[in-house]
């Protein structure tokens, strides 16, 4: 499905019933990261996936997303379905993104999750990681399809 952020299709997949999970990708990821763990998590949840801005099927924004920015677009989108309270799993860059959302509307979290992700800023190294990948993705642009 498609939900329009600033005129920027941001692409999403819903299904399931009953309490809203919220599932967050990371960093040159998208929603089919989560696509393994939807049959059982659907069962008993409401599963909303977001391919945050520059990734997957969404547009992009920006030059530069931020993670408030991608924050704000994953509580916009959650706005625009009438959820006012979720789980969120961020993976990576995702539960940094998730933090983000924890800080600007703490209402509207009921549990967190931070998978392979932290409370605190990249490293260096993991900066220079970061900045290799999107070079190689410059490069190649079909390298992690």
């Amino acid at each position: 499905m498609i939900f329009h952020y600033r005129e920027t299709p941001i692409y999403y997949e819903r299904q399931g019933e009953g309490p809203t999970v919220v599932l967050i990708h990371g960093f040159l990821e998208s929603t089919t990261m989560w696509h393994p763990f939807l049959p059982a998590l659907s069962k008993r949840r409401n599963v909303v996936c977001i391919d945050l801005p520059g990734h997957g099927q969404s547009g992009c924004l920006e030059e530069t997303h931020t993670m408030e920015l991608m924050a704000d677009v994953v509580i916009s989108l959650l706005e625009s379905l009438n959820i006012e309270s979720a789980s969120f799993v961020g993976h990576s860059m995702g539960g940094y993104v998730a933090l983000a959302i924890a800080e600007f509307s703490p209402e509207i979290i009921n549990t967190l999750a931070l998978m392979n992700s932290t409370t605190e800023a990249d490293s260096e190294e993991r900066k220079r990681n970061r900045d290799r990948a999107l070079e190689a993705l410059d490069e190649n642009p079909n390298l992690f399809l």
